[in-house]
């Protein structure tokens, strides 16, 4: 699925987070002309049947004028024979969702951040997470994918947090995750936390740590990943203070995940797709034989120990370590 993304960014929110700016992150400002700017955007990325329109950067159902900007995406989307929209909100801002099916949108992205109350509240996002609960009820039961995006390393955060957050996510059945950790970006309330020592980032193989285990959580029970970090080009990545930033981080994080399922059965071979190869033993070195397969196995004197079958028992274990 392509999306065709377009920004506005902060639009919308009536609150503004410790960790936001958006317009550090996507160095984009909001459009004068919404046709022109999906128009364009559409010729860009080559629009086709099998994309999406992608409106991001702030809570759009809480744009004043929101449903005269998705009327206007829709009629531009049924014109170049685009497949439907997605939007981004906050899930206290889940509005009229009639209007939305009515309107193209298959798909909502919501921000929740985190699942636990008190992080919520030191990272200001004036939303429950029952309100998350609610908004995924209501969108599934009009039809409408959910996409639910988690951070790591917020204010008042911990590994167990992060995990927690990880299993109340998948109780929801979302249709995919996006995951990423906190950075520090310049003009934020967060980077004048982490100047007066109030705030320590995650390191980077903490973030790596934590995440290969709430990537785990979601592969066993089968709900899709669409990103792992968060995407920085050369013009944001000069906006980011501080944080465990690596330009490969998903793929460190899914290697560290191979790697704990490699070390824990104790592996003197190891098997996958072809194009698994590097995220299961490239980026580790590890040095023992790999076959291609169609499923992820490891060879352990002559027997093989699936991965699938692997991570519902190290899920299991990650429950109880949370209680």
């Amino acid at each position: 699925m392509k999306v065709i993304p377009i920004f506005f960014p902060n639009a919308g929110c009536k609150h503004r987070c410790v960790f936001c700016n958006e317009w550090m992150a996507t160095m984009k400002t909001i459009p004068v002309s919404i046709e022109d700017e999906v128009v364009n955007a559409c010729r860009i990325y080559h629009a086709d049947e099998d994309s999406e329109i992608g409106l991001y950067g702030g809570t759009f159902t809480a744009m004043e004028n929101w449903r005269e900007i998705l009327k206007t995406v829709h009629d531009v989307a049924l014109r170049v024979g685009v497949k439907g929209i997605r939007i981004s909100t906050r899930p206290d801002e889940i509005k009229d969702v009639d209007f939305l099916v009515d309107n193209g949108v298959m798909h909502v992205e919501i921000g929740a951040q985190s699942m636990v109350e008190r992080v919520l509240v030191a990272s200001k996002r004036n939303h429950t997470a029952e309100d998350v609960v609610v908004a995924a009820r209501r969108l599934k039961e009009a039809g409408i994918k959910v996409s639910i995006h988690l951070m790591t390393g917020l204010p008042n955060d911990s590994k167990r947090d992060d995990i927690y957050s990880a299993f109340e996510v998948a109780k929801l059945r979302p249709d995919s995750v996006r995951i990423h950790p906190t950075l520090v970006l310049k003009n934020t309330e967060l980077e004048r936390l982490f100047l007066s020592g109030d705030y320590v980032p995650q390191t980077l193989d903490d973030a790596v740590d934590v995440v290969s285990d709430m990537i785990t959580i979601f592969k066993n029970d089968k709900i899709q990943i669409e990103r792992i970090g968060m995407y920085q080009d050369s013009e944001t990545i000069v906006n980011v203070v501080a944080g465990p930033y690596h330009p490969a981080f998903g793929e460190m994080a899914l290697s560290a995940m191979y790697k704990k399922f490699i070390d824990s059965v104790g592996a003197l071979g190891v098997c996958g797709p072809k194009n698994m190869r590097s995220q299961i033993i490239g980026r580790n070195r590890i040095k023992i034989p790999f076959e291609e397969s169609e499923y992820v196995c490891a060879i352990v004197r002559n027997k093989r120990v699936y991965f699938d079958d692997w991570a519902e028992l190290y899920v299991s274990r990650l429950g109880e370590l949370i209680g």
